[in-house]
Parts: structure tokens; sequence; C-alpha cells
């Protein structure tokens, strides 16, 4: 089942929150791409969430999350309080194993790694973004496909 990407950026604020490690919002959208790229890669190409990235300048982006937190510009996220979210349904909201084991591995990998090296990650040649990104366009969509072939080389089925 696909989440939505509010949800899953959610879980990842509330365990930087809860462990001391705030995540900045260019973080945040790495760590999302990241346990996406894996989910996809881990099971078949089915998507963890149900948005589409997009390669924007920095990175892979899903706009819900950019402007959901980006009020908190570059500062790390200490706090949920001027989030205004209550668009998701209770039946989304239910993560099942394969969902939180991505999770909480792509969170305990990358917990430690600044923003800046986690969007080099991604833009190196070859990647999805590297194949998608058009300067100045942020439109362009990074379709799951790709995403999902690129990161079958970081796991082991």
């Amino acid at each position: 089942m696909a989440y939505p990407a509010s949800l899953i950026a959610q879980i990842f604020v509330n365990k930087g929150i809860e462990e001391g490690n705030p995540v900045t919002q260019m973080k945040l959208q790495k760590m999302v791409y990241f346990a996406h790229g894996l989910y996809l890669a881990a099971y078949n190409k089915k998507p963890l969430i149900k948005e589409t990235f997009q390669a924007w300048k920095f990175g892979p982006v899903v706009p819900d999350i950019y402007h959901t937190y980006k009020f908190y510009g570059s500062t790390p996220i200490n706090d949920t309080k001027w989030i205004l979210r209550n668009d998701l349904n209770p039946d989304e909201t239910r993560l099942d194993d394969s969902a939180t084991q991505i999770i909480d591995y792509t969170w305990n990998t990358l917990k430690g790694i600044n923003a800046v090296k986690l969007s080099n990650w991604t833009h190196q040649e070859g990647s999805p973004w590297a194949k998608h990104y058009v300067p100045g366009v942020n439109e362009t969509f990074i379709p799951n496909d790709d995403i999902g072939t690129y990161f079958e080389r970081f796991i082991t089925k």
C-alpha cells in the first residue's frame, strides 16, 4: 500500500524531535526519497508514497512536503506547532511492517548524515535526479521505475 508522503515525512520529523536530532526540510526530502527508493527496490517497484518526486535544483522533492515545511526554511524542525494538517485518512496512517522496517532502516542509516551530503548523493551521475533534472524547471517528474532500478544496487533481496 502506498502512503501519503506527508505521513512518511511526519514520521521522520517526529523521530528527529524525539531523538534530539531534528531534520531540516532538505534532509527530510532526502530521507523520504531514500526510503521510497529502498521500498521500490525491495518490493518489486511497489511505491512507499502515493506522490511522485520532482527533480528540483537541490534534488528530488515532493512539493506537498516542501509546502508543509517551508516555514522552517533551512533550520531544523524542532516542533510541529506550525504544521496545520488534518487531511490524513486514519486508514492511511497505519503502516504495514514492510513500510515500518524501511522507514526505521532509512532513519537509522541516514540520521547522522547532513542534508548537503544527502543532496550530493542524489546528484550523482546516472542517478534518477540527474537523468531528469532540467535547470530552472521544478515540474519534471522522476519516474518510480527509474528510482526503483537505481536503488536495487543498494539492497540485498
